[in-house]
């Protein structure tokens, strides 16, 4: 054979060179480049990365390729920038044209590219200046378990009053800094939920959560001891959060575990560490800034906590009560429902 001129055959429109002359006999190169042909797959070029991707509804139309994606019209701005320049380096990045519609108009960005590989591209990046656009956004629901009934209601209301009336003259005490007594609850997991579309994904990320992760745990002790004050810095008489602390293990590894269930999801602000702290909030300085009370004699530091170095003192070991629990909530922050709690967009029932 001259090594200068080999055979070449084909493969699935691929030529390769056949190097020496006792391969295959000449007469049956042709059944062998055939039977080859037959058992190998087309082979395809493909990143890797792609894979995450597989099932984004990408469309091809007059030659080009196009992806639809439902974006929270609250981002659009963002995307855009000033005198459209985020936009401009973002299709000049990813080789697509990105079309953003009016506020007026829907929800749906259109790319358009001449290759998936761009599609996905500028879909990537999208999703990163969402995400870090969510995390700046308040939360708007959140995952809460009711911690109400007479007796616990009564007790928090006893101890409101004795803190108003024994302690109203220490620094910024005031009745506006209590948490109202039909909305006591327990906090796993925070959410920015921006529109109809993605209250919906919640809606089915709970009832995932229910399926996979509450309902296997077949919980046995779902009474809730709330007990005992507690404070979120070191210093009592520079307090932001003044909570009543709860016991039960079996309900903290499920807290724990909801968590983790959402962790990854892009809806969910980030959870501060691995273990959830839970904690009822009786007293937070922040219902005060909701409330746009301002002392102009107080410096901003002082402004934003309060002294709660007596209250500790005498009510360090105070009994709430018991609290049986019954339901999960997806609770939507800053509405009060017909019974006095927060309005709920799901519920799961213990």
């Amino acid at each position: 054979m001259d090594v200068l001129r080999p055979k070449i055959f084909v493969i699935n429109g691929r030529q390769y060179r056949l190097n020496t002359d006792d391969c295959f006999p000449d007469d049956n190169i042709n059944e062998i480049q055939t039977d080859i042909a037959e058992k190998l797959p087309s082979y395809v070029e493909r990143d890797d990365t792609d894979e995450e991707y597989d099932d984004l509804n990408i469309y091809i139309e007059d030659g080009q390729c196009i992806l639809k994606l439902e974006v929270p019209n609250i981002f659009f701005g963002l995307i855009i920038g000033r005198n459209r320049e985020n936009l401009k380096n973002l299709e000049y990045q990813t080789k697509t044209r990105i079309k953003i519609p009016s506020s007026r108009e829907n929800n749906m960005i259109i790319i358009k590219g001449e290759q998936r590989a761009f599609i996905i591209a500028a879909k990537s990046k999208l999703n990163a200046i969402i995400k870090k656009a969510r995390f700046k956004q308040d939360v708007t629901h959140f995952i809460s378990l009711p911690m109400i009934n007479e007796t616990v209601i009564d007790n928090y209301l006893k101890f409101k009053k004795v803190v108003l009336k024994e302690f109203g003259q220490c620094r910024g005490i005031s009745e506006v800094l209590f948490q109202d007594h039909l909305q006591l609850h327990l906090t796993i997991t925070c959410f920015v939920l921006c529109n109809a579309a993605e209250i919906k994904i919640a809606h089915k990320l709970m009832k995932d959560c229910e399926e996979t992760i509450i309902k296997p745990m077949n919980l046995t002790s779902l009474d809730v001891l709330v007990s005992g004050l507690d404070y979120m810095n070191d210093d009592p008489s520079e307090v932001k959060v003044l909570y009543a602390k709860v016991t039960n293990p079996e309900i903290q590894v499920l807290a724990d575990k909801i968590q983790t269930f959402f962790q990854d999801c892009d809806l969910v602000k980030p959870a501060r560490n691995d273990h959830v702290k839970l904690h009822v909030t009786l007293m937070n300085s922040r219902f005060s800034q909701q409330a746009n009370i301002v002392d102009e004699n107080v410096d901003n530091r002082s402004h934003f906590t309060f002294d709660a170095k007596k209250i500790v003192e005498i009510f360090d070991n105070y009994i709430f009560g018991m609290v049986h629990l019954t339901e999960i909530h997806l609770s939507q922050r800053h509405t009060i429902d017909s019974n006095g709690y927060y309005k709920s967009s799901f519920v799961i029932q213990l």
